[in-house]
């Protein structure tokens, strides 16, 4: 089951063309991390982004729908970092408590986060307790 977070699309968030700027959707999904990471054993201050990557499957506007929802699961964890999936989806489109049909997601993401060790500057190894936790959200099974 994947992580659920809800956003609040703000008449801000839309650009001149009436519908939510492309900017928008790394602050969501960032903040959706943000929040899955608040209760790992790593927590949010030694993990960072590293790669990402984006598809805009259809435009959002704030008067239709404004509300969406983040769907965060884990795609693979390695020795120092693990691929992430998020997909935004519109608030009436995500099955409350299960993973939503990726076809009705608004936005496709994929992102590479790395433990991160500050002091060394350097990556490191997920400690046991960090890796259990991330394979909790692993979307084995699901069709990908």
């Amino acid at each position: 089951m994947p992580h659920r977070y809800d956003v609040a699309v703000r008449w801000s968030d839309e650009d001149r063309l009436g519908h939510v700027n492309n900017s928008r959707y790394l602050t969501y999904t960032e903040d959706a991390r943000l929040s899955w990471l608040a209760d790992s054993p790593a927590g949010n201050g030694s993990i960072i982004l590293a790669h990402t990557e984006i598809d805009f499957v259809r435009p959002v506007h704030f008067a239709i729908g404004g509300e969406l929802v983040v769907h965060t699961t884990v795609l693979a964890v390695g020795r120092s970092s693990c691929r992430l999936r998020q997909d935004v989806f519109h608030a009436a489109d995500a099955a409350s408590g299960a993973a939503a049909d990726r076809a009705r997601a608004v936005a496709r993401t994929e992102h590479v986060l790395v433990c991160y060790d500050y002091g060394e500057e350097r990556s490191r190894p997920w400690q046991e307790p960090e890796r259990t936790w991330l394979l909790r959200w692993s979307a084995e099974g699901e069709s990908r």
